[in-house]
């Protein structure tokens, strides 16, 4: 039987499952702020941040599983953007996800801060919806672009999730890709890149077990009601309300920094 507390992870999840089908981000940065304010705001246990990208590594990896499937019936995912982008965000994962355990809880979440300021940084650079060669992805300064998409993963990773929040911009802006299929290019990356962040979030311990079914109950749902709305909103549309997630929760993370 459902209790109080199982029914708001389940909303929770379905909140950041919605993210991940309307956006293509794992989720992970709309259910970090909603276990470390929510959950306490409603009188629940309060998680340790460490324990937090635990959870946000667990619901990354389902939302973005749902949005996968639903996502790839659309035709948008490019396999040459999978192979340019790919194998730097792995090493980037992987090497964030077992590095969190060594942060303390306000450096944490200042790398956090700093991934949403340079994802809100990239979202504003001029849009790129033109036409563009499909076969073709070559990087504008790869060296820069590389260290960017290395290091961004590397910080999702430490937090629980895998990325896609700087994946999209650098897609729509270094690769020429229209952001619709940015979103469902970086949909498939994340799938990747997440399934490697869980399992570095598995070995020190940090998955909560206990919680994924109700997490995987408000994935399903969320994922593909997100990705019915992407397919109807514009591409505008979908820019705005991404640049508005990452600044609302920049602001909420930096009142945080500063109370510490």
């Amino acid at each position: 039987m459902l209790d109080f507390y199982h029914i708001i992870v389940i909303l929770t999840s379905f909140g950041a499952a919605f993210f991940s089908g309307l956006l293509g981000i794992g989720g992970g940065v709309v259910i970090f702020p909603a276990f470390l304010y929510l959950m306490p705001y409603l009188g629940f246990e309060t998680f340790t941040v460490n324990q937090i990208t635990g959870i946000a590594a667990t619901q990354s990896l389902a939302g973005v599983f749902f949005a996968y499937i639903n996502h790839r019936k659309h035709g948008n995912i490019n396999p040459k953007l999978i192979k340019t982008i790919l194998p730097i965000g792995l090493i980037g994962g992987l090497t964030g996800a077992v590095s969190a355990k060594f942060f303390s809880e306000k450096e944490l979440l200042i790398i956090y801060l700093v991934l949403l300021v340079t994802a809100g940084a990239l979202v504003l650079l001029p849009r790129t919806d033109r036409t563009y060669d499909s076969e073709e992805c070559k990087l504008e300064r790869p060296i820069a672009t590389g260290s960017l998409i290395f290091f961004g993963t590397a910080i999702s990773g430490a937090l629980g999730f895998a990325g896609a929040v700087t994946f999209i911009p650098i897609l729509n802006y270094f690769c020429k890709a229209p952001i619709k299929i940015a979103i469902s290019t970086t949909i498939f990356i994340v799938l990747i890149t997440t399934s490697l962040v869980f399992a570095g979030k598995a070995a020190v311990g940090l998955v909560p077990f206990e919680l994924i079914i109700f997490i995987l109950i408000g994935a399903f749902f969320g994922a593909n009601l997100g990705a019915i709305v992407n397919k109807v909103l514009p591409s505008s549309v979908l820019r705005i309300i991404l640049l508005l997630v990452i600044l609302s929760l920049g602001l909420r993370i930096l009142f945080t920094i500063l109370e510490y």
